[in-house]
């Protein structure tokens, strides 16, 4: 792992300089996870000799990079990308992003053009809709937030997380505001701005992201495309390895 320092903030990443052919790749991790979630899809990119140079990245608050110094929003995280790409002089970069890693590549993409030659979203987050509103997350966390002060209601902490759909918000508890600060920002307003060419490829069985969000996605970006893997989840990536590696080779070689 490498380490930068950006806007006071230390960030740690993973670079494969091998390739010396076509735009620079860049990984965004999604929530819970590093960069470390795309070493065997960067091994296997090398095995079917996709002649580009990679980078990955662990988000402030994930890896081996620091908490933020400040309740970061999505726009921090942006502005880290965006400082990541012009100190290290990657120029234009083809952006992949999975999950929260998408709602990155989403703003980033609509705020800074120029930057970013290909965009693919992976089981992207980033819509917030009447069915999966994480205001009612943050609601219900603070009305039941008492009662987890009695002892014995700890052991049922977890399922009612769970229940009330915030498995995230409790799995990072040093980042619930910075969880609260992006989930309640919805991005529908920015896919529209989006200029550079777009793949969005999904699970079907997606039950955290679902296919929903891509068929959005794609009426919103006007130069989109979506792929499906019918039997994959949320990690479409894993669980269709080998698609997923190929599907990326066609698009950024297009």
């Amino acid at each position: 792992m490498k380490k930068i320092v950006i806007n006071g903030q230390l960030i740690s990443y993973r670079e494969d300089l091998s390739g010396k052919e076509g735009t620079t790749l860049l990984f965004l991790h999604g929530w819970r996870v590093d960069s470390s979630i795309w070493i065997k899809t960067i091994e296997l990119m090398r095995h079917n000799e996709i002649g580009n140079n990679i980078y990955a990245l662990d988000f402030p608050g994930f890896g081996e990079s620091p908490m933020p110094t400040k309740d970061f929003g999505l726009s921090d995280y942006c502005q880290i990308v965006e400082e990541f790409i012009k100190k290290i002089d990657l120029g234009k970069v083809v952006i992949i992003g999975h999950s929260f890693g998408g709602r990155v590549g989403i703003k980033l993409s609509a705020m800074y053009p120029e930057l970013v030659a290909k965009l693919i979203l992976v089981d992207s987050a980033g819509l917030v809709t009447e069915k999966n509103k994480k205001s009612a997350m943050k609601l219900g966390a603070k009305i039941l937030k008492p009662f987890f002060a009695n002892k014995f209601m700890q052991p049922l902490r977890k399922k009612i997380y769970k229940a009330i759909g915030s498995e995230d918000y409790l799995a990072t508890p040093e980042l619930q505001n910075i969880y609260v600060n992006i989930t309640n920002e919805d991005l529908i307003p920015y896919l529209a701005q989006i200029l550079a060419p777009t793949l969005l490829i999904w699970g079907a069985k997606d039950k955290d992201t679902p296919l929903e969000f891509a068929k959005i996605m794609n009426e919103e970006i006007k130069n989109s495309k979506l792929i499906v893997y019918p039997n994959a989840g949320h990690f479409s990536f894993s669980d269709n390895p080998a698609e997923f590696v190929r599907d990326i080779k066609e698009f950024i070689h297009v």
